[in-house]
């Protein structure tokens, strides 16, 4: 992945309880569908391949992207390696696919079992576990699928993406007082695709977003970029929770705007959108449609329910700005 706009994504999404109406390209969804395709002829590939290794050449390197220039883009690094001539296909196992800048520093690194790159389409399979290292950022899985043509990755298997060091703005709509630390955070799924060339991260299946302070949990998170690869916005879907201490918030779909900065969570014709401040005081807040605003205590609840035990509670204060039946 390209890690300095995924490091974007990934310090908002912990930053903000997200998550909202589904995305619904049906470009794009075909798009994914037709490399899924793709990916699964290189799977049999891979298993092509490995029967039909012959003595496969041990210790090599080799060249698999150029600039124009002539130097070296991309290489493949291999304790094992067998190269096919008739099909375009190069084995490897114990595998270190390098990316360089253009004066010919290594700025990326995926570590893989084993894979197949296919030297036509320049897209390959990885079989087993692999994982991608980028200035301390970490994304790994099992089954990966990756072209670089179409600036495409897909892993099919126990994502994991962990961001080190690094500096979440606390002051969330259910937050704890606006003080800026550092500290690793995590998201986990079982399906994670990453389109550079559309802008699109798609985590699917079980995730969690987590570090020492907060937990978001959906079954379904996008997340849009711009050209830049700069986060635009974030979508959510599918039993959406977010747990900061006493404070706490669920609803079917949610979105984030960075432009806006605003949070929208909403509602379905079976469960509300709701937060909650579990404190000694417990409050609710529940409507249709919650919206924050992350630069202020603004709160617009459409069809508002508000229930408050022994009073307004000190954490849920700010929240109650405006209610809009």
């Amino acid at each position: 992945m390209e890690s300095r706009g995924l490091r974007k994504f990934l310090i908002a999404l912990v930053m903000a309880p997200l998550a909202a109406f589904a995305f619904n390209s049906e470009d794009w969804l075909a798009k994914r569908e037709i490399l899924s395709r793709e990916a699964e002829r290189l799977q049999a590939a891979y298993t092509s391949c490995v029967a039909r290794l012959d003595e496969p050449a041990g210790d090599v390197v080799l060249p698999f992207e150029r600039y124009p220039d002539g130097s070296v883009k991309a290489s493949v690094t291999a304790k094992k390696a067998q190269v096919f001539l008739d099909t375009g296909m190069i084995w490897g196992a114990d595998v270190v696919v390098a990316q360089f800048t253009t004066n010919g520093v290594e700025d990326a690194r995926v570590e893989a079992d084993a894979c197949v790159i296919d030297r036509v389409t320049k897209s390959g399979w990885v079989q087993g576990h692999a994982k991608a290292v980028y200035l301390g950022n970490e994304v790994e899985g099992d089954g990966i699928y990756f072209s670089f043509s179409e600036e495409f990755v897909t892993i099919y298997s126990n994502t994991r993406i962990r961001v080190k060091d690094q500096k979440f703005d606390t002051k969330m709509i259910i937050g704890d007082g606006g003080k800026a630390t550092r500290r690793d955070a995590e998201i986990t799924a079982m399906r994670t695709d990453y389109d550079r060339t559309d802008g699109v991260v798609f985590f699917e299946g079980a995730v969690k977003v987590s570090d020492s302070e907060y937990a978001l949990g959906a079954d379904r998170l996008y997340a849009f970029l711009d050209g830049t690869n700069s986060l635009k916005r974030i979508v959510a879907d599918g039993s959406v929770t977010v747990t900061n201490g006493t404070r706490s918030g669920s609803c079917p779909r949610a979105s984030y705007v960075k432009a806006l900065g605003r949070v929208t969570m909403y509602a379905d014709s079976e469960s509300p959108a709701m937060l909650v401040d579990g404190g000694h005081r417990r409050s609710e807040i529940e409507g249709r449609k919650i919206s924050f605003w992350l630069d202020s205590e603004q709160v617009e609840v459409e069809g508002s329910t508000i229930t408050i035990e022994g009073g307004v509670s000190d954490g849920m204060e700010g929240f109650i700005r405006q209610a809009v039946d």
